[in-house]
């Protein structure tokens, strides 16, 4: 399941198999070894309880040379991503005393820690020195080295490297990284420069042509982007001479001298294939005459000249008919001052606008004159509503005098009654 990218399904198998606690060390040990190379940098703790069981005593006889090897290295790899210093050394230095052909990995791996922190031109500078001691790893190491370099931005110090490989400077991986680097850096010259001598190189090393078709046409593009034609032409001549079939090339060729001799342009266009081989089965007239060749417009005008009826009008008289209207002209008030701008608030209206001003009210004329109070008491002296009411006074009540305090004010008048006459 790991081998075929089921990684998931995987790591469910290898939990469940550790769950069970089986008694056989050596499925333990392969068990939470392929677990821990699932987890990677994640699940750090996790991984650190299953090395363990993959580092038991009593597995040598249970494993094979490679297994514990494997299981070795990744115990190095475990303390990298933990970020244990001294512990991935001394790990490292065992790892090599063992098996001396694991060196070129330790040396990755203490780069790898040492990048970590910090230390990453440092770290460079270890691999191209172990890749220029040990020629077996000169990739390798290289590669590694520019990667950590990129990181920290020093692209001439990556450059530097690339181009110092040898032949291996002019395989296609190292060309485009090159090329990329020189224009992100704005040499376009020198990226021109090595693309020419990468596809000399080639041409005299007598590589496959499918590699140096492929080389040509990156070269020929390139050039034809950055307006240099005439190089882009001599890579296309070349292009052609390996496919004299391939009418897209001819075709590319033919814009490349149209820039700078088109009497040549003119020669080559002669052996483009004609429109009728490339498009046997298609009928011209039947894609003109239909409509998603035609415009909205174009289709409008056709309907349009339909022949009309006896019974209809003429085109003529639907013209006199339809005839357009004159616009007019909008009238101006006649105190209209053209020097002036309009009023911004004419469109409001008038209680609304800033310059309007309230009318006076004659009942309140006489608010906010005379001394505090005195206004008030002249508009209560002639106001009705606040006049004292007079009752006629009743010949059968006695004029008593108002009892004082509350409770006086709340009695009713007392009315004597009449006393009934007697019988004589």
């Amino acid at each position: 399941m790991q081998l075929q990218g089921r990684e998931k399904d995987a790591q469910t198998v290898y939990n469940a198999i550790l769950k069970r606690k089986p008694d056989d060390i050596g499925l333990v040990a392969i068990a939470s070894n392929n677990s821990i190379t699932l987890n990677r940098d994640q699940n750090v703790f996790d991984s650190k309880k299953k090395i363990r069981g993959a580092i038991a005593e009593g597995l040598q006889n249970k494993l094979t040379s490679k297994q514990r090897k494997a299981i070795r290295i990744n115990q190095c790899l475990l303390s990298v991503y933990t970020n244990q210093t001294d512990q991935t050394t001394q790990l490292c230095a065992k790892l090599v005393k063992d098996y001396p052909d694991t060196q070129n990995l330790t040396v990755l791996l203490q780069a790898v820690l040492a990048a970590r922190e910090g230390r990453a031109k440092e770290a460079a500078t270890t691999l191209t020195q172990f890749a220029a001691k040990n020629p077996s790893f000169k990739m390798e190491m290289n590669l590694a080295a520019v990667q950590l370099l990129l990181t920290e931005g020093d692209l001439d110090s990556a450059c530097n490297i690339l181009e110092k490989l040898g032949d291996a400077s002019f395989k296609p991986g190292i060309v485009s990284a090159l090329v990329t680097l020189y224009m992100a850096q704005g040499r376009r010259d020198a990226a021109s420069k090595l693309l020419q001598e990468t596809v000399d190189w080639h041409r005299k090393n007598k590589e496959s042509a499918g590699d140096l078709s492929a080389l040509w046409r990156q070269a020929a593009d390139f050039h034809l982007r950055g307006g240099e034609p005439s190089v882009a032409a001599k890579s296309l001549e070349e292009l052609l001479r390996v496919n004299p079939t391939d009418t897209k090339t001819l075709a590319q060729l033919i814009i490349a001298y149209a820039q700078f001799d088109p009497s040549r342009a003119q020669a080559l266009s002669k052996k483009l294939p004609a429109v009728g081989d490339l498009t046997p089965s298609s009928d011209v007239d039947a894609l003109e005459t239909s409509n998603w060749m035609m415009g909205t417009k174009v289709i409008k005008k056709a309907a349009s000249k339909v022949e009309p009826s006896p019974g209809m009008p003429s085109g003529s008289e639907l013209l006199q008919k339809k005839k357009k209207r004159r616009k007019r002209k909008g009238k101006l008030p006649k105190n209209y001052d053209s020097t002036c701008d309009p009023d911004p608030e004419r469109w409001l209206p008038r209680h609304e606008r800033s310059t309007f001003r309230k009318k006076k009210d004659r009942r309140n004329k006489d608010i906010g004159k005379g001394t505090q109070g005195a206004a008030t008491g002249a508009s209560d002296q002639y106001d009705i509503t606040k006049m004292p009411s007079q009752a006629k006074a009743s010949p059968n009540t006695q004029n008593s005098p108002a009892p004082e305090g509350p409770r006086g004010q709340q009695r009713k008048i007392q009315h004597k009654k009449k006393k009934k006459g007697g019988k004589f």
